[in-house]
């Protein structure tokens, strides 16, 4: 059978036995041959369409382990949404917001989102000045903290009955008790699920993420909390996929939070999920939440943050006994779970309740994941090969940020913020990593800067200084890895993604740079020269 489409280029399929190629010839959306470009052209007859790359570096195409695609699509839409990133301070937040409210005016709720967490904190009087009729809800850089004016208070009921239920370490209060304006965590969560969107507007947030992916060179991507943005949003991707809309194949963990009091009931509704899997859209497991973040002081340690004693941070799905119960029922229903863990004391938690399962169900090969790793326990580290539990890291977020980094010192300490974000420690134990950036929560999303920032541990406009842990350093190859093949693995797709092989699918992601052997330092400004699924171009760089 002759090939649909034969592409020329610098091949690097991610394949051990075959690693360096001219060309891949497809035949039905999956790839018919790998290898030379005269035994390819061999394969072609008049109707197969040749696509000459000239020389560019075809990879496969690209995975992204853990971010948030309606929430990408939905912040993306600068019409609708306050971006404040650019300000410095909470001054220049609430400049920026005046002046999008005054330039859209007549909204029934404004949101927004970038702030980012200070010495200090921002109040609902703060927003108060703009408007107390309107509600004002901004998000937090990490997406974990919110600030609220009056009147969003008033309309999601935070009040002194919320400072009750959920402490005053996630619902902050001025010195009469009553709440200031500034959430974390568990109450953020519950307010992000109130807001609904119609079909339609959720449906064009998935679209615009899905471009939005493909404009980086993902072909893939997890969806870490399906119901976290909106509990329709299962809906939107069917919808999607009926319409024969949906290119993104999005894997996805549905969420579970820390006051599920029926465990084994919720697991058993989330595999009943799995009846509507579809090419393009799977639910594989669980998503849940151990810990917050350092930032916010709601990342769960073993120890405790050195600028409030006694306190070791905000707790979340970290219970025992409910975690064995957890990862045993998914094991049955041969499910992964996803966690949010930043805190040594949130990872430590989920490590023991996993080995416990293990031991009860005999299964080994879930390949649960633990997400984002900021402070992990140096003997933990081991556990997470010995255990087959995936290290889903952030090579973007291990340099040395200038605002976040000073914090780190004052809350957790020189030490502690020093090893952050370990990589390599873990490729040295033998962990199988997959590289996420969290998006919309990072607002860097780049493959070159990825890898970039993996081998060089700081990004490529900083120095010397912004480098965190120089013996964390990987090697190139180990940071394509960590965004193909490895990530594959965790999605139980190693057969079908990840690498350029015989038989899978044709997915490819083209740039101008061969992030093996180019300059390091021009490789942070690769560009993008087309996206390829199923064997046919989907985006191209303008």
């Amino acid at each position: 059978m002759k090939a649909d489409q034969l592409y020329l280029g610098n091949v690097i399929t991610m394949d051990e036995k075959k690693p360096y190629a001219q060309a891949v010839a497809v035949k039905n959306g999956l790839i018919q041959y790998v290898g030379s470009e005269d035994i390819a052209r061999s394969l072609c007859d008049e109707n197969t369409k040749i696509i000459d790359l000239k020389g560019n570096t075809i990879y496969p195409g690209f995975l992204e382990a853990h971010c948030h695609p309606l929430g990408a699509g939905k912040a993306l839409d600068t019409d609708s949404v306050i971006d404040v990133s650019s300000g410095n301070n909470l001054e220049e937040y609430v400049e920026i917001i005046t002046a999008f409210i005054e330039n859209h005016p007549g909204k029934k709720i404004y949101s927004g989102q970038g702030f980012k967490e200070r010495d200090v904190q921002p109040t609902g009087a703060m927003l108060d000045a703009i408007s107390k009729e309107i509600p004002i809800m901004i998000s937090s850089v990490d997406g974990h903290s919110l600030w609220l004016n009056s009147a969003a208070m008033n309309r999601f009921d935070i009040n002194k009955t919320a400072v009750q239920e959920y402490g005053s370490d996630l619902v902050r209060v001025d010195e009469e008790g009553n709440p200031t304006g500034y959430i974390s965590e568990a109450p953020v969560f519950t307010i992000r699920r109130k807001l609904t969107m119609d079909k339609e507007t959720g449906m064009k947030s998935l679209l615009t993420s899905q471009n939005f992916f493909f404009s980086k060179g993902y072909i893939a991507v997890y969806d870490a909390g399906l119901e976290l943005m909106d509990k329709k949003c299962p809906e939107f991707y069917m919808e999607l996929e009926k319409e024969n809309k949906l290119k993104l194949r999005t894997y996805a963990g549905s969420y579970i939070d820390e006051n599920c009091e029926d465990i084994k009931g919720a697991v058993e509704n989330i595999a009943k999920m799995q009846e509507n899997n579809s090419e393009h859209f799977k639910v594989i497991g669980v998503k849940t939440f151990a810990d917050g973040v350092v930032e916010a002081h709601t990342a769960y340690l073993l120890e405790d943050y050195l600028d409030q004693e006694g306190y070791k941070g905000a707790a979340r799905m970290t219970e025992h006994e409910k975690l064995v119960e957890l990862y045993t029922q998914a094991a049955i229903h041969n499910m992964n779970v996803h966690v949010h863990s930043v805190g040594d004391g949130a990872i430590h938690c989920h490590l023991d309740a996993i080995e416990e399962a293990i031991k009860a169900t005999g299964k080994t090969d879930m390949r649960n994941a633990l997400a984002h790793l900021q402070i992990v326990k140096k003997e933990d580290i081991q556990r997470f090969a010995d255990l087959n539990v995936i290290a889903v890291v952030a090579p973007l977020w291990s340099p040395k940020d200038p605002v976040y980094f000073k914090q780190e010192l004052e809350y957790v300490g020189s030490e502690r913020a020093e090893s952050a974000y370990p990589i390599k420690s873990f490729i040295d134990a033998g962990t199988t990593y997959a590289f996420h950036t969290d998006f919309p929560v990072s607002k860097i999303v780049g493959i070159p800067e990825t890898v970039f920032t993996a081998v060089k541990r700081r990004y490529a406009d900083g120095t010397e200084e912004n480098v965190r842990a120089s013996d964390e350093f990987i090697t190139r190859y180990q940071a394509l890895a960590g965004l193909t093949k490895n990530v594959a693995f965790m999605w139980h797709e190693d057969s079908r993604l990840g690498s350029l092989e015989v038989g899978k699918i044709a997915n490819m992601a083209v740039f101008n740079k061969n992030f093996l052997s180019d300059d390091l330092d021009e490789i942070a400004n690769a560009s993008l020269v087309c996206t390829i699924v199923d064997g046919e171009i989907v985006y191209t760089q303008e």
